[in-house]
């Protein structure tokens, strides 16, 4: 969602193996959905100008056994290959904060020998409004020779950069810090269970964006607790595309 605001993009096809998820996306976007990405034939897929990609967090998240590359879910070096043959010219990358000491390193250099620079940014959703600190980081990756800042040669050379945030909020599509204040607050709970509505709108998403799905409740709050807060990576691709920075 935030890809598609910030670029005036639209999704065209995706990769997802989950059924529920998949149903998800089936009934929001209605594209092309190739699976699981380990058995895709990435020559034969339409090329693409943005490839984005959240892929799992448990190798590196803290509240796992942080594996990181050893980790059979870590599926990264898949989507290395997906990148290396439909070259896009961005692609914009999700984990969890704790891929900063844990996975990192390994992933920037696997870009880097495919052609790509990177830069990245951690960011917190509360920093955009949101009721919670869900720090997550984001990675944006370009090829080198197409440099990220056009009309600027000197910069972004064979390097990673690390990015920090200012402090300041994004203002876009989404909604904003005001409207979620003014906005009427969903139960916690129904019939004394956790209330989807709830986490739909602690997730900064248009009312019914999950919750109006024919999933049931616990897939709902799968989806809902697997997701990114839109304004989150909106505000993201803000400072990683600054040429201040």
């Amino acid at each position: 969602m935030a890809v598609e605001a910030f670029f005036k993009a639209k999704t065209v096809w995706c990769a997802e193996f989950d059924k529920h998820a998949s149903k998800l996306i089936e009934e929001r976007f209605n594209i092309p959905n190739y699976g699981d990405i380990k058995n895709i034939d990435w020559a034969a897929i339409e090329p693409i100008d943005i490839l984005t990609a959240g892929y799992p967090c448990q190798p590196f998240s803290q509240a796992g056994y942080r594996k990181g590359t050893d980790d059979e879910r870590h599926i990264f070096p898949y989507i290395l290959e997906a990148i290396s043959i439909l070259k896009p010219r961005w692609v914009i990358l999700e984990n969890v904060r704790g891929h900063l000491s844990l996975g990192l390193k390994e992933v920037l250099a696997m870009l880097t020998s495919i052609g790509y620079d990177a830069k990245w940014q951690v960011i917190r959703a509360s920093s955009v409004g949101a009721p919670h600190q869900r720090a997550r980081i984001f990675i944006i990756a370009y090829p080198i020779d197409n440099r990220f800042s056009q009309g600027n040669s000197s910069r972004h050379s064979q390097t990673i950069t690390r990015v920090e945030d200012n402090g300041s909020h994004c203002t876009n599509s989404f909604r904003t810090r005001n409207e979620m204040a003014q906005q009427e607050l969903p139960h916690v709970l129904e019939t004394n269970r956790l209330n989807p509505k709830f986490v739909e709108y602690m997730m900064g998403l248009p009312i019914g964006w999950v919750t109006g799905s024919s999933l049931s409740r616990t897939q709902q709050l799968k989806m809902l607790g697997n997701g990114v807060v839109p304004q989150q990576a909106y505000r993201a691709l803000e400072l990683l595309t600054s040429v201040d920075n």
